[in-house]
């Protein structure tokens, strides 16, 4: 059992009264440790004893109170200054509110050094400090037994939290989302709250940070996986305290697992995005392909592919975080600025993507695919259902679910019209080494201005105007006309669809 205040003040040796907070004396103290950060309670924890010299103790009485609020929120066992030194008075109003806390508020005398006291502690509570260890050894054997049984950490979380006394969760610092998997789902006001919170702090985080939900008390530690997940812990019972050393040893075993996790996922993402690149381009063996996709649990027909506009900030970590978060097995890869994904049939795509939290996200998604030998349609499909989604501002759209508008509504529909249109040029220039096609797009991007779009091409105005003219000629649209205008503009918009942009 830890030594209390009250035991500790009756030492002689180390000379230490009351100044208030006399109805907390018997709060036990596991350590005692100085610290002069101007937010100790987001260093030191439950059962410590605050040794401060003054230095960030404030001089006001209600900055004092608040001072002192956040301490007893934390669960330290109290607070003792030296005597003479650097501490201003304590407020009548601190006082008070030391007593209603029941937060014991310490002097101890100029004689006795700090280090006197912690070493009472720590003899004091050598006990304590031997069931401490025993825990930690325990925690360190759950992780040895599930490495040695194969283990995936599907459940080192929930064993983890078993032997802390804590529901524990590993989640993304900047998105709330869970890295590690648990029992539980990490609730949705726990998440609104961390973000809210390392937003408003800026910079790195402290050893503790503690978040206040409603009646509840969370405890959030940094862990070392790049700065980027933290472990929240929730108490099993309201006012419960967790040993915080037991704790930080949590985290660093949440860590290992994290960054375990993250180059797996390296791996598999590149290996991954290889693989759906080849069978876009069918520039693999189908039969090595099947065998690829088995292992990476895809063997199951049919598959659709989903393709994410460029045009936002959802990257290849984000989609890859939130599918692995949700179990659900898929190939991700970027290509010419967006994401293609392929996914199992059998999950609900526009159901999955239609939830998801980026704002501007726009989403194509293909038919059901039964062939490795369709995967280049259904990309094609994909692509032109995300730009269909971006023209008409929705989040989501099907392949085949768009509205008509002025464009082809199918890929074969956008095929004829392209090579009905612009096909006459596409061949000229593959048979004269010509750039009729490009010079087309720089004009018509520029507005049909010829000044402009000969600038952007590096050419006369007259070799511009010579080859617009052919244009006109293959074709049999003029580009004075307005008609003949919109239906090469729609033309060349239906190719630009057609390769992705």
């Amino acid at each position: 059992m830890s030594i209390t205040i009250k035991e500790l003040v009756a030492l002689p040796s180390l000379r230490t009264r009351f100044l208030a907070g006399r109805s907390g004396e018997d709060r036990a103290v596991q350590w005692a440790h100085t610290c002069e950060l101007p937010d100790p309670w987001n260093w030191l924890g439950t059962g410590d004893l605050l040794l401060c010299d003054g230095y960030s103790f404030p001089a006001e009485a209600k900055q004092q109170v608040r001072f002192l609020e956040n301490l007893a929120q934390a669960a330290l066992s109290g607070i003792a200054f030296a005597e003479g030194l650097h501490a201003p008075a304590l407020a009548p109003e601190a006082a008070a509110a030391a007593d209603a806390l029941e937060f014991p508020v310490l002097e101890t005398a100029y004689a006795v050094p700090f280090v006197t006291v912690a070493r009472t502690v720590a003899d004091s509570n050598s006990q304590e400090a031997s069931t401490r260890l025993t825990k930690i050894i325990r925690l360190y054997d759950v992780l040895r037994r599930a490495h040695q049984s194969n283990f995936r950490g599907d459940t080192l979380l929930d064993q983890l939290g078993d032997e802390a006394g804590a529901r524990l969760y590993v989640v993304g610092v900047s998105t709330g989302e869970p890295l590690l998997p648990t029992r539980h789902p990490f609730p949705a006001p726990f998440r609104q709250a961390l973000i809210e919170t390392v937003k408003a702090r800026g910079g790195p985080l402290p050893t503790f940070l503690r978040l206040a939900i409603a009646d509840e008390s969370l405890l959030t530690l940094p862990l070392a996986a790049g700065h980027r997940a933290v472990l929240v812990v929730q108490p099993l019972a309201p006012g419960a305290a967790p040993d915080l050393v037991v704790l930080q040893h949590v985290a660093t075993i949440a860590d290992m697992e994290v960054e375990r996790r993250a180059a797996s996922a390296l791996r598999r993402r590149e290996s991954g995005a290889r693989l759906l690149g080849q069978l876009v381009d069918g520039a693999i063996d189908l039969e090595a392909a099947e065998t690829r996709l088995s292992a990476m649990g895809l063997e199951n027909r049919p598959w659709r592919l989903v393709c994410i506009g460029g045009d936002t900030s959802v990257t290849v970590e984000d989609v890859q975080a939130w599918l692995s978060a949700k179990r659900i097995r898929h190939l991700v890869a970027e290509r010419r600025d967006e994401l293609l994904i392929l996914l199992p049939d059998a999950q609900p795509a526009e159901e999955l993507f239609s939830s998801e939290r980026e704002p501007e996200v726009r989403v194509g998604i293909s038919h059901p695919v039964h062939s490795l030998k369709g995967m280049g349609d259904a990309a094609r499909q994909a692509r032109w259902a995300m730009e269909a989604a971006r023209s008409e501002g929705r989040r989501v759209v099907m392949y085949g679910d768009q509205s008509a508008a002025f464009l082809p509504r199918t890929v074969a529909e956008g095929e004829a019209v392209v090579a009905r249109i612009l096909g006459p040029v596409i061949a000229y220039d593959a048979d004269n080494d010509s750039q009729l096609m490009h010079s087309l797009e720089v004009f018509m991007d520029s507005n049909r201005s010829w000044k402009e779009g000969a600038d952007r091409l590096g050419i006369h105005r007259q070799t511009l105007a010579y080859r617009m003219h052919r244009v006109e000629e293959l074709t049999g649209r003029k580009l004075h006309s307005l008609q003949g205008q919109t239906e090469l503009y729609l033309a060349l918009q239906t190719m630009r669809m057609l390769n992705g942009g």
